[in-house]
């Protein structure tokens, strides 16, 4: 089984990811949906605890090199994208800082995953 390098890298950045998201939402999903000042919207919260473990099994099969791992992983990263909006949209410039990191995280994830594996040079 051969992996391209840059879906190593992809995975990696992944499962990275999405171990810091859930590290980051659980505190805010055992709050329960009271809500608190400075906290994100509890439905966006479960959103991003969801896309982590989806982003979990992706890199799993991704790193498997299969289809299905590395269309769900690019699927996961695009919405990590779109979730990551409304953090540089509307939130202190702390977090709008880290919703860009999300942003380009995501991004180059996106972007690994999609390039086209070297060919071996016939001779």
């Amino acid at each position: 089984m051969s992996r391209p390098r840059s879906h190593t890298i992809a995975v990696a950045l992944l499962a990275l990811y999405c171990l810091i998201s859930l590290l980051s939402e659980l505190p805010n999903l055992a709050g329960g949906a009271a809500p608190v000042e400075g906290a994100p919207p509890f439905t966006l919260t479960v959103i991003n605890f969801t896309l982590a473990i989806l982003g979990l099994v992706a890199a799993y099969g991704a790193w498997r090199v299969q289809k299905w791992g590395v269309l769900l992983a690019i699927v996961v990263a695009a919405l990590g994208i779109l979730t990551a909006l409304p953090a540089i949209l509307f939130a202190p410039l702390p977090v709008q800082l880290f919703g860009g990191l999300g942003v380009v995280w995501s991004a180059a994830i996106i972007v690994l995953l999609l390039r086209p594996t070297p060919q071996p040079a016939v001779a």
